[in-house]
This record gives C-alpha cells, sequence and structure tokens, in this order.
C-alpha cells in the first residue's frame, strides 16, 4: 500500500511512519514544504491513500489534488479533522477526529494494507515464474510472508490455516523450487525475479 500523508503536525506524521512501517511505501510532506514538492514525487508514490492532517484550505493542497485529479488516480482519501473546507468533501473517504479517532484510523489503514498485499500477491501469482513452477496461489501467499519475514506461526495467523499447513506448503514449495530451505528460497525468488519479472517488466 502506497500512502501519502500531508501534514500540520509533525508528530503525528512521524508516529504514524513509526507505526506503518515497513507494510506500506510511505511519502510524507508538510505543508510548509508542499510548494517545493516536484508532481514528479507525488506520480512515483502512485498513492493508494491520501491522508491529510490539515485544518484550513491552502492552495498548495489543491493543487495537489488537482494532479491526482488528472492522473486519473482516486486514493482513499482520509482526513484528520473536518471536511468543512475541503474543496470535494463527497470524494473524502473518511473523517478521524485528533483527540480520539487515531485508534479508529490505524485500523482502517491496516485493513487497506492487508487487502493492497492480498491483491499484490494474486497479481504476482499469474507471473510466468509461477507459472513455470507451478506454484499455486496459496503457495504464492506463503512465499510473500517469508519474503516479509514473517514466521509460520505469524504467517498461520494471517491466512487462517495451522502452523502444520503452513509448514506442509513450505515442504511444497521447497520441492517445486528445487531449494532446501527457507533461506535458499528466499535467494531462489529474489534472483528469479530479477530475471524473470523485473527485467521483463521493463519491456
Amino acid at each position: 500500500m502506497n500512502l501519502l500523508i500531508i501534514y500540520e503536525h509533525q508528530l503525528l506524521a512521524d508516529g504514524l511512519k513509526v507505526i506503518l512501517e515497513p507494510n506500506p511505501s510511505i511519502l510524507s510532506v508538510s505543508l510548509l514544504s508542499l510548494e517545493q514538492v516536484s508532481a514528479q514525487s507525488i506520480q512515483s508514490i502512485a498513492p493508494d491513500v491520501l491522508l491529510i492532517d490539515c485544518q484550513q484550505y491552502h492552495l498548495q493542497l489543491a493543487n495537489v489534488l488537482d494532479d491526482l485529479s488528472v492522473q486519473n488516480t482516486k486514493p482513499a482519501t482520509f482526513l484528520i479533522g473536518g471536511k468543512q473546507w475541503f474543496p470535494n468533501p463527497s470524494s473524502v473517504t473518511k473523517v478521524f477526529q485528533m483527540n480520539n479517532g487515531l485508534q479508529d484510523l490505524l485500523a482502517e489503514l491496516n485493513a487497506l494494507s492487508i487487502n493492497s498485499s492480498q491483491k499484490r500477491i494474486s497479481e504476482i501469482h499469474q507471473t510466468p515464474f509461477f507459472s513455470k513452477y507451478g506454484i499455486s496461489l496459496r503457495e504464492a501467499q506463503v512465499i510473500a510472508y517469508v519474503m516479509q519475514g514473517e514466521s509460520s506461526s505469524s504467517i498461520s495467523e494471517k491466512l487462517y490455516i495451522s502452523v502444520h499447513t503452513v509448514n506442509t506448503h513450505k515442504r511444497n514449495i521447497y520441492q517445486k523450487l528445487s531449494v532446501p530451505n527457507e533461506r535458499e528460497l528466499i535467494k531462489f525468488v529474489q534472483s528469479k525475479f530479477k530475471t524473470e519479472y523485473s527485467y521483463k517488466s521493463k519491456n
């Protein structure tokens, strides 16, 4: 999940980055420096979520919203505070209050991050790498979590399956990819994606 934070309160932005990393890709920009940020920087992150910590209208912020609209990018838009000042209130996904809404905000961002991760796993599963080696969608999910450093116990909780089933998937993956263990699996996937997937995606 790609997250663009535009903020008035530095402490809030820093806190969110610490809590949310390393899950989403985060670009945080203060309102004061927004004018100096290029449209290319904002375009490059292609935000899935736009989080705005701002209590009043700013011309630079309006320009950012216009840029996203021109790109036909429609991120989920979360406001901290009120939306009375917002140029297009109907485009706001949800409003969170500073004093008691941050827990709800974190829960919402976490849910979006999980959905984004699952969507990415499904997309990756369609690549030549997985079809070539006969990797199933469930095995692709296990591989994705292994690549993120998750333990078998953690993977079982995320996929709602037993640890035994996770380990069975791992053994099947090792056999299909002809690797002896998890460390070699990670090295194998990294090398194959570099040559078979990342390279092709540039053409």
